[in-house]
């Protein structure tokens, strides 16, 4: 290898006529390896490190999501390349090899069009009113392009009562397609705040049905308010099928008593958990009737905004 320095600054490596600021070129072509090596950091190393203002364009390889991810990383979901742009890690995302599904939600499934520019710091309030309690807005956080905030309740909430209130903030009741999206939601605003410690929460999953004939399947249906499907989950290597993302704790959702359709999430103190690739859940989620009025289950629920 050899390094050349024009008057202008120009450096070459492997040339003594570089063409721009930094020039790099093979030098057997073929026969070694060659290339840029970026530098490789897991998720947490990099969320620990101070990239500020003077850091915007930085790019490395995340070998790792974080284990704890915050609103600078949260989008770090998995191995590859980022770069900082001054507030958050953004992937680089190549074509042809990528895997795309759909983050829109169905209007025609969630029964409304929610709004593509509310935001849970602008738009979801501290307090609102939903039935006779007062709902309390606990957290916000930021995954993956969307927004969240979580609320607590003085009293239960029915699941419609808590996907109207959604609504009318230009949300949704917050559905959670991939691991790392539920982590990230569950660690910032339900795990972070002791009030979930005593309080389950509404989500937005829930049972469907034809009310019609048997022969119009499948009947019930579980399904995400939105549309979108789970992350089809192939790493998890099972024998016997391959694993769509989920949280429920064991042995849910059952539809006991044929009257359960409506999901939440456990409380922390009720002592229920979910164990997947190391990573354990302490609100898993379960299933009840719309109307449950157990402190455990139906004090709280999570809207997801768009943006």
């Amino acid at each position: 290898m050899f390094l050349s320095m024009t008057a202008l600054a120009q450096v070459g490596i492997n040339t003594t006529t570089p063409n721009v600021t930094l020039e790099i070129k093979a030098k057997a072509p073929g026969t070694k390896p060659e290339g840029l090596l970026i530098p490789k950091l897991s998720g947490t190393d990099i969320q620990s490190a101070p990239y500020g203002p003077n850091q915007i364009g930085t790019l490395v390889y995340a070998t790792a999501a974080p284990t704890a991810p915050n609103t600078v990383t949260a989008e770090i979901t998995e191995p590859g390349f980022y770069y900082f742009n001054g507030t958050k890690w953004k992937k680089i995302s190549g074509s042809g090899s990528t895997i795309s599904y759909t983050t829109v939600a169905d209007p025609n499934i969630l029964g409304f069009v929610p709004s593509t520019t509310a935001t849970a710091s602008v738009d979801a309030p501290s307090t609102l009113t939903v039935g006779s309690a007062t709902a309390t807005r606990q957290g916000t956080g930021s995954f993956g392009g969307h927004t969240y905030a979580s609320y607590s309740t003085s009293a239960a909430v029915t699941w419609y009562q808590a996907y109207n209130a959604a609504k009318n903030m230009g949300g949704y009741l917050a559905v959670f397609t991939t691991d790392a999206e539920w982590q990230y939601v569950e660690t910032n605003l339900l795990t972070a705040y002791t009030i979930f410690n005593t309080n389950g929460a509404w989500i937005g999953m829930a049972k469907f049905s034809w009310s019609a004939g048997s022969a119009l399947t499948p009947d019930p249906e579980m399904k995400w308010i939105t549309g979108e499907q789970p992350n089809h989950d192939y790493s998890a290597g099972g024998t016997s099928a391959i694993r769509k993302t989920n949280w429920f704790s064991s042995g849910e959702p059952n539809n006991a008593g044929g009257t359960e359709g409506f999901v939440h999430t456990w409380s922390k103190n009720s002592n229920l958990t979910k164990t997947f690739n190391t990573y354990t859940s302490t609100h898993p989620w379960n299933d009840v009737p719309a109307n449950s009025t157990l402190q455990t289950q139906s004090w709280g629920f999570i809207v997801e905004f768009q943006q």
